[in-house]
């Protein structure tokens, strides 16, 4: 099995910076390994972002890793749950 394309953003993700960020993350995607996507040096994430995130996660394999706790909490108000495939490792 073939490890997943590694995806490390860094900064704020908002309305601003999501078009570039949509496009790493579907280029990822693309190459059809699943995507390990690690929000540990992520700043704010906007709504456009969250959406983003759920939307890599309902196309395919997706690993969340190093998750703050106030993306979890973002994800927690809207009644998100991972659907299969989709594994998501939070930070304390």
């Amino acid at each position: 099995m073939t490890d997943p394309t590694r995806c490390v953003p860094t900064g704020d993700i908002t309305i601003f910076e999501i078009a570039e960020f949509k496009s790493q993350l579907q280029a990822a995607l693309d190459l059809g390994q699943g995507v390990a996507l690690d929000l540990g040096q992520t700043g704010t994430l906007d709504i456009s972002a969250i959406q983003t995130l759920i939307a890599a996660c309902e196309a395919g394999p997706v690993q969340l890793t190093n998750t703050p706790k106030r993306v979890a909490e973002q994800l927690a108000c809207l009644g998100w749950v991972p659907p299969k495939g989709c594994k998501v490792a939070y930070v304390d």
